[in-house]
């Protein structure tokens, strides 16, 4: 079997999800989510920079009426979460008594995801509902956090690709890659 592996700035990473992998996962969102919004005219809310890959994905095979909105977070330099998280970009829309579902690419300790939430529950929106492409539950820290929609439950390894990256490199990979530990 060959291994697939990249380097991206001063680490090595090995290719662990496909491609075709992910979106089969991304189709299986889309259909759970059309379920639950599409009579409800949805406000997504998607977390910059790293969802962006996920969302315009899901987005494409949204067929019904929603709307779509920004917020950029920051909580990671290099392979670590620096414990501290700004708002770079607040949501701009009006939310109040709208359903929203955030879109983001990852949801580890869940710190970022309370923030976020604490912050649109003070506008009123009728619901607020997460949506992750991937989720690392033995690394959650926020208890009673719930990520309604997943796309893949990960092991707890460092990844890049698909919108993730590291240090602000291999977000545009098709595929997901992980550090390969020296």
């Amino acid at each position: 079997m060959t291994t697939e592996r990249i380097t991206i700035l001063d680490k090595t990473f090995e290719k662990t999800i496909s491609e075709a992998e992910i979106h089969r996962a991304v189709d299986d969102v889309a259909r759970r989510i059309a379920t639950d919004y599409a009579e409800k005219n949805p406000v997504f809310v998607v977390v910059l920079n790293g969802a962006f890959v996920f969302a315009g994905d899901l987005l494409r095979r949204i067929d019904f009426p929603c709307e779509i909105a920004f917020t950029k977070l920051k909580s990671y330099e290099g392979l670590e979460s620096t414990g501290k998280i700004i708002e770079q970009l607040p949501v701009g829309e009006d939310i109040s008594g709208r359903h929203v579902v955030i879109i983001e690419d990852i949801v580890e300790t869940g710190y970022s995801m309370q923030f976020l939430k604490e912050v649109l529950t003070a506008r009123h929106p009728a619901s607020i509902e997460i949506c992750a492409f991937s989720f690392k539950p033995e690394k959650l820290r926020v208890k009673g956090l719930e990520v309604k929609y997943v796309g893949m439950q990960l092991p707890d390894a460092f990844i890049v690709g698909y919108g993730l990256d590291y240090n602000h490199q291999g977000r545009n990979l098709r595929n997901i890659y992980s550090l390969v530990k020296d």
